[in-house]
């Protein structure tokens, strides 16, 4: 089976090499970067960090930006009318006159309307909600970045989280955190870079050298088994029926990506070791719709 080739973006060059945020000190040692853990995600504000974490290895996504995130304030922000209203809400009586900002606000546009840049009418108005760009990783995206790579202090609580503590931590805010790590440190491994994948019903997607240079190439879905070849219910969050495969297939097509289906097997009676996750097997299984006038072989007589 041919492999399909990634897609470039157009006018983007590809990145010259693969980079991680592992930055070493005058001394020799590793700069620690610090990211909070707010019961949902670990969030990174400070400039440096985000742009390390952003710029090398293509880690989490800003809060603000749509897709490159603003790091410097240089260049007044564009946002929706509806933004502006709602932020004028969070400022309420209160408004933090420290992080004072002008903003572009433009209207609205629920629909496709072909004279809405004809009439834009841009407004230069006060933003006083105090919102600040700030990076946000995912579980898993943080639990590499602090046990793998050891360049990531999560702070919880006002003191910096173990490695064990962490697991713990995420283990018990996501109930697939376990599975979903495995899935992400195995595609890192491979240096693929992982990202989110909800928006197109999977688990993962995977890019060549991130999302600013190619498309994404797969959409991953984990399946969960014991060693007897049977799905774990508890850890089961889709249906994998022929129906709902063959649907989600059909939507990896039309989007111009393929449908990677990672099967995890899970060894029995053996306590998951973050350190050590060979007891694990993995196996792919990628999904594609057979065209008869696309298969068909010609065979030499």
């Amino acid at each position: 089976m041919e492999l399909l080739e990634p897609k470039p973006k157009k006018n983007c060059k590809s990145a010259s090499d693969f980079q991680l945020p592992i930055i070493f000190k005058k001394d020799g040692s590793v700069r620690k970067l610090k990211g909070t853990f707010n019961d949902f995600s670990v969030v990174i504000e400070n400039e440096e960090d985000m742009k390390s974490v952003v710029t090398m290895g293509n880690f989490g996504k800003a809060n603000l930006s749509r897709n490159y995130p603003q790091f410097c304030n240089v260049k007044s922000q564009i946002i929706r009318a509806r933004q502006y209203e709602r932020r004028k809400e969070w400022a309420g009586t209160a408004p933090d006159k420290r992080n004072v900002k002008k903003v572009i606000v433009v209207p609205d546009s629920e629909e496709e309307n072909e004279d809405y840049f004809v009439n834009l009418k841009p407004e230069y108005q006060i933003d006083q909600s105090g919102l600040r760009e700030t990076v946000w990783l995912s579980l898993e995206e943080a639990f590499f970045l602090t046990n793998a790579l050891n360049c990531l202090d999560i702070f919880y609580e006002d003191r910096i989280l173990q490695p064990e503590e962490a697991w713990k931590l995420f283990s018990e805010t996501d109930e697939h955190f376990i599975p979903n790590y495995i899935a992400y440190y195995y595609y890192r491994t491979k240096y693929w870079i992982v990202k989110p994948g909800i928006k197109f019903g999977g688990d993962f997607l995977l890019y060549k050298q991130g999302p600013a240079f190619y498309h994404a190439s797969y959409v991953v879905i984990i399946d969960s088994i014991n060693e007897n070849s049977e799905r774990i219910t508890s850890l089961s969050r889709r249906s994998m029926d022929n129906v709902s495969l063959t649907s989600l297939n059909r939507l990896c097509e039309t989007a111009g990506k393929e449908l990677l289906i990672l099967q995890i097997t899970w060894p029995d009676n053996v306590q998951v070791n973050f350190n050590d996750l060979s007891d694990f097997t993995i196996k792919e299984i990628l999904m594609r719709r057979w065209i008869p006038t696309q298969e068909r072989h010609t065979e030499d007589v």
